[in-house]
């Protein structure tokens, strides 16, 4: 009879042991930590100017949008969905943005076989990487 008595001890311990780490594991994933997982609160945070969404709707959003039929363009950038994105996320894009716009990766010249009006003028350059530069570090808080 003890022994049944100490097998039903141990079994209550071990189920409420389980429960309160599975609790505090749960606990732990879903707390914010800052930065990490703060999201953009708003189209507001990410002000798109008028000269700048031109160049987007015109040379981007074609193949960087998530009703895209070009899955690889969608998985790297959806412009629709931006501002849904945590913020250190959304800082991450606009920066790669200012990298494949400045090392002229984008648009990609197979694209631009097939759609040369598509190709960005080095004014639409500039104007894509001082937007997307300046607004992830306003973001970033600098």
């Amino acid at each position: 009879m003890d022994k049944n008595l100490n097998i039903s001890k141990m079994k209550k311990v071990l189920f409420v042991s389980a429960v309160v780490i599975t609790a505090l594991l749960f606990m732990n994933f879903s707390m914010s930590d800052g930065l990490t997982s703060e999201n953009v609160e708003s189209p507001n945070q990410i002000d798109i100017p008028e000269d700048v969404q031109a160049i987007i709707d015109n040379s981007c959003y074609g193949c960087h949008n998530t009703e895209s039929k070009n899955t690889k363009g969608k998985k790297k950038l959806e412009f629709d969905a931006l501002n849904s994105l945590k913020k250190y996320k959304v800082i991450g894009k606009l920066t790669e943005i200012t990298e494949v716009v400045s090392e002229n990766e984008m648009p990609p010249e197979k694209f631009l076989n097939k759609y040369p009006e598509k190709a960005l003028t080095e004014e639409q350059k500039s104007i894509l990487i001082n937007w997307s530069d300046d607004t992830a570090k306003k973001l970033a808080g600098e």
